[in-house]
């Protein structure tokens, strides 16, 4: 029985590699609106086989960034831009309501680890490490942020949008990494208003940068 748990979650790994993999091409532009994608295509071009790619496909079609015709294909859905945007205003609020209740829950030990992985991200950032890594540090730094808010509410939602929110974290930092250190600066200021206990500041602060970092990707 442990084998076969071992064995399911390596397929829903290798199914979420490839749902990040074609949303960031949609959202980089390399697939474009009613583009036809093809399961076979995508499959031959990871050297996978089709069914981590059709559950990729169904997860896509759920955050309207797909959609499929019947007996003819899937093909880039022309509103997947709004797609993106309206579901990354979600996160934003989700992400602003975590901070506003981290401001007055999050207990010494919680405030340490957001301290340390913005560390993290600013030894990255001055090392002049790929975005991919510090997308991952950041990543780490928002969900300790959600942990913090002692909501669980707030940590379901944010779970269930952290997927699309990494693509686009990856995609923001990939397409504007000059701005790698504007956004390190931000989550700085959101952390300090969380220690000063200002709720309504730290709220406000993170969905600004959650907001602002889509001008980047989303036109």
């Amino acid at each position: 029985m442990m084998e076969r748990k071992i064995e399911i979650e390596e397929v829903a790994l290798i199914r979420e590699q490839i749902t990040d993999i074609i949303r960031g091409m949609i959202i980089d532009g390399q697939l474009m609106s009613d583009q036809k994608i093809s399961e076979r295509q995508i499959s031959a071009m990871l050297n996978v086989s089709t069914t981590p790619v059709k559950e990729a496909f169904r997860t896509l079609q759920s955050e309207g960034l797909i959609y499929s015709v019947p007996r003819k294909g899937s093909y880039v859905s022309s509103n997947s831009r709004n797609s993106l945007l309206q579901v990354s205003y979600i996160r934003s609020a989700v992400e602003g309501v975590a901070a506003y209740f981290a401001s007055q829950s999050a207990t010494e030990e919680e405030l340490a680890s957001m301290k340390h992985f913005l560390e993290l991200s600013r030894v990255a950032i001055e090392n002049g490490e790929d975005s991919e890594k510090i997308s991952k540090i950041n990543d780490e730094f928002h969900a300790a942020l959600r942990k913090a808010s002692h909501n669980e509410i707030i940590i379901t939602i944010g779970g269930n949008l952290r997927s699309i929110d990494n693509s686009l974290r990856k995609a923001i930092n990939r397409l504007d990494n000059k701005g790698v250190s504007v956004r390190h600066e931000e989550h700085e200021e959101i952390l300090n208003s969380i220690v000063k206990h200002e709720a309504e500041k730290a709220e406000k602060l993170m969905v600004a940068h959650v907001r602002d970092g889509l001008g980047k990707v989303i036109a």
